[in-house]
């Protein structure tokens, strides 16, 4: 199972990750959003960008499937913490801002479009999703049991199509923060709109 991978690492994962410098993809997401409003973290993984949205002011749930990465979120988070993943969460509040940073990319194509055909359910009118994901690897299995989607231009053109209130802000490629060689990550922002307006 894939939670698997994150429970027996939680820890060490969370140290590893919980100092990526994310401030250029920081930089095209919040100026799209107003001050204070609500954020959903998608697979909030070491809580490290739940943190720093609370710092800035901004009402903040750490969304994450994994017990114990939950367990390491409340170590540095204060904010609601939602152990559960993407597909099985149902929201009673809708969100301005949804940030899913190197979550959606363990999920199947089929499930990623899912959850943009749903996405009424967890995103207010005009609201804002970032979403990013590995391009130029190979869709599958890897060697510690986690499964990886390519995201590309491609995936992002079907998002388009099964939601058609979903309209493409920004997309952009950039290399990796941790200087992993092979494969740049592709960035989207994505806002809803209802009703064509």
């Amino acid at each position: 199972m894939m939670c698997n991978y994150y429970e027996r690492n939680a820890e060490r994962y969370a140290t590893e990750t919980f100092s990526a410098d994310m401030s250029k993809q920081y930089q095209r997401f919040l100026p799209l959003l107003k001050n204070g409003v609500k954020i959903l973290d998608v697979g909030s993984g070491s809580g490290r960008d739940a943190c720093y949205f609370q710092k800035q002011g901004y009402q903040v749930t750490a969304l994450e499937p994994s017990n114990n990465l939950c367990r390491e979120i409340r170590k540095v988070f204060s904010g609601k913490i939602i152990c559960s993943d993407i597909q099985n969460y149902r929201p009673t509040e809708r969100y301005d801002g949804i940030w899913a940073c190197a979550s959606l990319i363990h999920l199947q194509e089929e499930e990623v479009l899912c959850f943009f055909r749903k996405i009424d359910m967890y995103l207010n009118d005009n609201g804002i999703v970032y979403a990013s994901g590995k391009s130029g690897i190979s869709t599958g299995e890897v060697a510690d049991g986690r499964f990886f989607l390519e995201f590309t231009e491609q995936l992002v053109e079907k998002i388009l199509t099964v939601n058609k209130q979903m309209k493409l802000e920004k997309l952009w490629y950039s290399e990796d923060v941790s200087g992993r060689q092979g494969f740049r990550w592709l960035n989207v922002v994505l806002r809803l709109r209802r009703n064509n307006s």
